[in-house]
């Protein structure tokens, strides 16, 4: 049974009301959406340079001479590429060859007699040692000697009193009596001298032990005035082998040979003649310049920046990563320079050229896009250089 038409357009009326309320609700929520990141995204703001260069330092060395002296060999050539230490000229040095010779042999022989000296000292502490020990076991037997005797001697005594007593009640002969006493005089006799031998021995030890201080310090008298002249040697050998070292001319620092002096092998260099001059390549540095109304107040020590040299895509040779290091406080010819230095590593395919031209962008800070549109508004009411709408990046 056919639809009646009444019917039909009601269902065509029923979707179309469905489609514009689903096409109204994504444009709703577009809306927010976009208003939401109008007012909250942040921005980061980058001031662009208007002209910007990579520079070099140059730094150039003068390179004199020291003495006077003859030339003995030319080793450079005008234009030589050098590396520090690489040699220059060499000056004739037979006259200190000559001191040096005789010091070194002078040195030689005071050496030998330092080793000498070292070596009497060590048989000196070894005989001392040796007499030490030796006395000090005579001593320990004398002492034990005399502590025997004065043992026997004080019982001998003892035997003479019980004689004297025994004779008094006349129970013992006058005979015993005398030679007991007789024997206590010898044993008496016998301590004395067995102390004397001790007295004799101490003496004889304390007579070492002076002996071996007096010898000991005369060695050290020697040594020391032996080490001093062996100083004294070794300061004209150092003074000497500079001085040769110093005939011996050789490039300060690494670079390239700029300017040679126009001599030849024979002739004789004055002290403090001009030899020749070296050109080292130094660091690589940035010199930016930005209008003063993106600079001022915005570009400050040690924000980051990236630097995009001309001519080389950054997207397949990379970019270079730099920080601020000065901003001139003056303006010159309508704009600011800024310094800055490269930081981290350098792309392989970047080369770092003087003079190559190159674009920087500072990074001063964030702003969501309200923020930016206003500035952009406002410039163009004032007729201001834009500060940041033009000059602006999302992060990523």
């Amino acid at each position: 049974m056919p639809t009646p038409f009444l019917h039909t357009t009601r269902s065509i009326s029923a979707d179309n009301f469905h489609s514009l309320a689903l096409v109204t609700v994504f444009g709703i929520s577009l809306m927010v959406t976009w208003a939401a990141w109008f007012f909250t995204k942040d921005i980061t703001a980058y001031s662009v340079s208007d002209q910007a260069k990579l520079e070099q330092e140059q730094n150039t060395i003068h390179v004199s001479t020291q003495r006077t002296g003859r030339v003995v060999a030319i080793q450079a050539s005008l234009g030589d590429v050098l590396n520090r230490g690489d040699k220059l000229v060499r000056l004739d040095t037979a006259s200190f060859d000559l001191d040096l010779d005789g010091d070194s042999k002078i040195s030689q022989s005071l050496e030998i007699q330092l080793d000498a000296i070292e070596r009497e000292q060590d048989l000196l502490n070894k005989k001392f040692a040796k007499d030490d020990k030796a006395l000090m076991g005579q001593l320990k037997l004398l002492r034990q000697q005399y502590q025997l005797q004065e043992s026997n001697q004080q019982i001998q005594a003892d035997v003479a009193d019980r004689y004297e007593r025994l004779l008094k009640k006349q129970q013992s002969s006058e005979l015993d009596y005398l030679a007991a006493k007789r024997t206590y005089q010898q044993m008496a006799m016998a301590t004395l001298a067995a102390e004397a031998e001790i007295e004799a021995a101490e003496g004889r030890r304390e007579q070492i032990a002076n002996e071996y201080q007096l010898a000991l310090s005369e060695l050290q008298q020697r040594r020391a005035e032996i080490q001093s002249k062996h100083a004294e040697v070794n300061t004209r050998i150092q003074q000497g082998n500079l001085a040769v070292d110093e005939q011996q001319l050789r490039a300060p620092i690494s670079g390239k040979l700029a300017s040679f002096a126009d001599f030849r092998e024979g002739e004789v260099l004055v002290a403090g003649q001009h030899v020749a001059t070296i050109q080292a390549k130094g660091n690589i540095s940035v010199q930016a310049f930005f209008p003063p109304a993106l600079a001022l107040g915005h570009i400050r020590e040690g924000q980051s920046a990236q630097v995009k040299l001309d001519g080389f895509s950054w997207a397949r040779y990379g970019q270079l990563h730099a920080r601020v290091e000065r901003v001139a406080s003056a303006v010159q010819r309508d704009r600011i320079l800024v310094e800055l230095s490269l930081q981290g590593e350098v792309p392989p395919l970047l080369p770092l050229l003087h003079d190559l031209p190159a674009r920087v962008e500072v990074a001063t800070g964030s702003k969501t896009p309200y923020q930016l549109l206003l500035q952009r508004v406002g410039s163009m009411l004032t007729g201001e250089p834009d500060g940041g709408l033009n000059n602006s990046e999302i992060l990523p």
